[in-house]
């Protein structure tokens, strides 16, 4: 959604801020959910009701809000004087121009969109070399992101933190520190992602998220031969640096790389199947992680699953991923017609 309102010179902040708000969200809920806070069978209701009025106050801002203006280009004209006022609305109110440039960009949106109104759907994205490329790649960072460990760690930091002798409320405290240092690495991305682009934010994130697993690896097997204390305190130590990688990289990237990948009537279609792969994967995850542990252990389950997708998505984005910042579609689409890159 944030793709279609932004220029695109500042669209990677733009879509961060939805990061940035997400992460605040969880580290908030990981302090509320501590046992000695709302996480207690007195005071748990108190948890749904911050919850309720949350969604509340949202759904009552949404029916305020502007309509994005790529989708509204998009749509079919019935009253030209009317389509294009509310194109033009739609652009003050998200870009903050005066009349004249917001009109001057409607009408550019417009003459775009309206060439090629008709929107692809999930059979026909695959049918055009560079949608179909765009929509793999978008994938591809999708299905890394997902594969980097961070389901599991999500999931199950608070029993691993327990596996590796921690107390409850120790566990809970190491926990709220976990989320925190993803807050903390998505605040530093805001800075950074505009300034180094996507494609070696992505590859150095998900190169170093590779090492820091492997380190996770080496410390859960470490504890399991030693049982000492001092290595589950490395251990909180090696997830925090995991959530401050995910966070400052492929956390937030996913969510945005596959519409700056792809024209605009794709987006829609490319994004239901990345969605597809994200959700696959983890339900895939979540489902054998806990079997595959208790059949071996938990280093073991955490190899089986983290390393190898980590290696291959490095390599494959390596040699196929575009730089995206700052550019727009029809100039990536140049750069691989110029490399002959689409067939």
């Amino acid at each position: 959604m944030t793709l279609q309102k932004r220029p695109a010179y500042c669209r990677g902040v733009s879509s961060l801020i939805n990061g940035v708000l997400l992460q605040f969200s969880l580290t908030v809920g990981a302090v509320l959910a501590m046992p000695k806070v709302l996480g207690n069978e007195t005071h748990w209701w108190y948890l749904y009701l911050f919850q309720l009025s949350i969604n509340t106050v949202v759904l009552c801002i949404l029916p305020m809000v502007h309509e994005s203006p790529s989708y509204l280009a998009s749509q079919e004209v019935k009253h030209h004087h009317t389509f294009k006022s509310k194109i033009v609305a739609s652009v003050k109110y998200y870009h903050e121009i005066s009349d004249e440039d917001a009109e001057r960009f409607a009408e550019n949106l417009i003459e775009t969109h309206q060439i090629s109104r008709s929107q692809e759907s999930i059979i026909s994205v695959w049918k055009t070399p560079f949608n179909r490329r765009g929509t793999l790649l978008g994938m591809m960072v999708t299905f890394a992101m997902a594969m980097s460990g961070i389901t599991v760690i999500n999931a199950f930091a608070f029993e691993i933190l327990m596996d590796v002798g921690m107390k409850q409320d120790t566990a809970a405290v190491a926990n709220a520190a976990i989320c925190f240092f993803s807050f903390a690495g998505i605040l530093v991305s805001t800075k950074i992602i505009d300034h180094f682009g996507r494609r070696p934010l992505l590859i150095s994130t998900f190169g170093f998220l590779t090492l820091v697993n492997v380190a996770i690896i080496s410390l859960m097997y470490a504890y399991e031969r030693t049982q000492n204390q001092i290595v589950s305190y490395f251990l909180i130590s090696a997830i925090c640096m995991f959530n401050f990688l995910f966070a400052m990289g492929p956390g937030p990237l996913s969510m945005f790389i596959t519409g700056e990948l792809v024209p605009q009537t794709c987006r829609s279609a490319s994004s239901v199947w990345t969605n597809a792969i994200m959700a696959t994967v983890r339900f895939l995850t979540l489902t054998f992680y806990l079997p595959v542990k208790n059949a071996t252990s938990e280093f073991m389950a955490y190899a089986i699953f983290f390393i190898v997708p980590m290696v291959v998505a490095v390599l494959v984005l390596f040699f196929l991923l575009p730089e995206t910042k700052g550019r727009s579609v029809e100039e990536i689409r140049e750069e691989y017609e110029r490399k002959a890159l689409l067939r």
